[in-house]
């Protein structure tokens, strides 16, 4: 199951199907086979119970043949001379009588050629083929056929004896015999006719006339013996089967017969022409279902097929419902990635296209509460940096009109003039008419009119030098106050232990392709340099200040490099990028 939460859901989606149409596919196969199977064996069974009347009809004709064949061989004038049927017959001429019915003998078996011998008993002597080597003084009174002959109570006798050595030839094949009484009235008793038949020769019409090619037949008395004494061999105890014992009570049926773990249908039919016998159909239901076996592979080889189709089909469906999902996702993955442009278009109208529609509009309100959000942000920031300015410049006024006053009681009036000038010039370029942006002059300027003020506030503690590359656009924009703060961190915290010698520079150069590098360098105590531990701003709070200015305005391309040396010297270096979407001009 953890395998089937990992799938995808197009994954899940195809198995579903796959797995629907499998069951499909698998109880439409079996019942058709099933189906299948069933009319096949069906068909089988009627084709072997067809078989089977063919078999028997040909077999009732060929013995009923014979019997007809024997019946007109006595209807011949030599034969009932030879018998005592005729009023000029002489018992005394054995012989010609035997000559003369040789011809009757090759007639008969040229009428049926299955007949194989002819023997005709009478009390005065017997009569057979000269061309067959007799056994001599073999009588048929002395044989097991007479001994049949006489269990029968019938007015006319007419049997047909099973497979059996023939007593009166000598012929190792096995035989079937038909006899019966040679005259058809009561005055001529004790004469017989029995007519030898071959069961390889019967064999051979009933399997050319039928053309049986699977299964076996067995040919059983009433009493359950063969006719043919091979068939008791392929079935032991099969005459003793209790459903065998009951079909030779019967005319014709079937049942289902055991023996050595296979399975056999049966079918049988009563003679006509021997009413004792009974022909039996033994067919294994293995043979029934033979050719079920293709048609289990064809079938198999369809759903498998079917499978794999349905496996093409399902992918290309899983696709083409999914790719509305699929473009969603895609739009999703852009957005995880920050780029809130990208809208989502489907020209489908389903549950999909509609949640895209929403998360459009979500979308939509996302940017429009991350402009107010950025907005807000702005003015913040915005307010912070002037309320930062607010608490600088009352602490430089201070010190200003502190000095201011002092050189007034020391009446040293041209200085304070200076001053007020100065001061009034720094606060007139440092308010730039609300402004942001200023230009680079009014910028220099502005820290000239400052450091100026302050010289007269800490009289012989430094000097300065500003040095401006010819090659920088004086009148070019930049934010304002940002090299103010800078110097003034130079004197209060770079000269604090100082009475003089301090110098300040301030160096303004082109950098890169159209950049600004603004450089204020002074000799003071300088401080660790080393990059603030996170969470921490860098010291003081003037680079802090001009820090977040810078980033506010100018963004990530803006840089503020601090280098110091301890003791020796300290440089901050203001990168300031060319490209800029200037808002405001000075």
């Amino acid at each position: 199951m953890g395998v089937f939460y990992k799938m995808s859901l197009r994954q899940r989606i195809w198995l579903a199907f796959i797995l629907i149409v499998s069951v499909v596919i698998l109880a439409t196969g079996v019942l058709a086979y099933h189906i299948a199977s069933g009319v096949s064996e069906q068909n089988a069974l009627r084709l072997s119970q067809d078989t089977l009347n063919k078999t028997s009809q040909a077999l009732d004709e060929k013995l009923r043949n014979i019997k007809t064949s024997v019946f007109s061989m006595m209807m011949n004038m030599d034969y009932r001379r030879a018998v005592g049927l005729e009023a000029s017959s002489d018992f005394q001429n054995y012989y010609t009588h035997l000559s003369a019915l040789q011809s009757v003998f090759v007639q008969l078996r040229l009428v049926e050629p299955l007949i194989d011998s002819i023997l005709v008993e009478t009390p005065d002597g017997q009569y057979y083929e000269n061309s067959q080597i007799a056994i001599p003084r073999q009588s048929f009174y002395a044989t097991p056929l007479y001994e049949q002959v006489k269990t029968l109570n019938a007015e006319h006798v007419e049997l047909w004896v099973g497979g059996h050595q023939d007593p009166f030839y000598n012929d190792p094949d096995e035989m079937i015999s038909f006899v019966t009484e040679g005259a058809m009235n009561q005055v001529s008793k004790n004469r017989y006719v029995v007519a030898n038949v071959k069961v390889s020769e019967l064999r051979k019409y009933i399997n050319r006339y039928i053309g049986w090619n699977q299964g076996r037949f067995m040919l059983l008395t009433a009493g359950g013996d063969p006719v043919f004494a091979e068939d008791g061999a392929q079935f032991p105890g099969f005459s003793r089967d209790e459903a065998v014992r009951e079909a030779l009570l019967r005319d014709a049926g079937n049942f289902d017969y055991s023996s050595g773990g296979e399975t056999y249908s049966v079918n049988y039919r009563r003679l006509d022409s021997a009413k004792d016998w009974v022909l039996f159909s033994v067919l294994p239901k293995s043979g029934l279902l033979e050719r079920l076996g293709n048609l289990k592979w064809v079938i198999l080889g369809f759903m498998l097929a079917c499978l794999l189709v349905s496996g093409l089909i399902a992918r290309f469906l899983t696709r083409l419902l999914l790719r509305p999902l699929t473009r969603l996702q895609a739009v999703i993955r852009r957005v995880e990635q920050s780029d809130l442009t990208v809208r989502f278009d489907s020209p489908y109208q389903d549950e999909i296209s509609q949640v895209g529609s929403r998360f459009n509009r979500m979308l939509d309100e996302i940017n429009r509460l991350f402009r107010e959000v950025k907005e807000a942000e702005t003015e913040k920031r915005r307010s912070e940096l002037k309320a930062m300015q607010a608490q600088i410049d009352p602490h430089f006024l201070y010190n200003t009109l502190n000095t201011i006053y002092w050189k007034s009681q020391l009446q040293e009036h041209e200085h304070v003039q200076h001053m007020v000038l100065s001061l009034s010039r720094l606060f007139q370029l440092g308010l730039n008419k609300g402004r942001e942006q200023t230009t680079l002059a009014n910028e220099i300027a502005h820290v000239t009119q400052y450091l100026d003020i302050q010289r007269q506030c800490y009289a012989s503690l430094f000097d300065y030098r500003i040095e401006v590359d010819e090659a920088v656009e004086r009148q070019r924009p930049i934010l304002k106050i940002l090299l103010q703060p800078l110097v003034e961190n130079s004197i209060l915290h770079g000269f604090r232990n100082r009475k003089d010698g301090g110098f300040i520079r301030i160096g303004i150069d082109v950098h890169g392709d159209g950049g600004l590098a603004l450089e204020v360098e002074d000799n003071g105590e300088g401080f660790d340099a080393a990059p603030p531990e996170e969470g921490q701003e860098p010291s003081g709070y003037a680079l802090h200040n001009v820090r977040k200015r810078l980033g506010l305005e100018y963004g990530d391309e803006a840089e503020l490099r601090v280098r110091s040396e301890p003791g020796v010297r300290t440089v901050i270096t203001m990168i300031i990028p060319a490209r800029r979407d200037w808002r405001e001009a000075g």
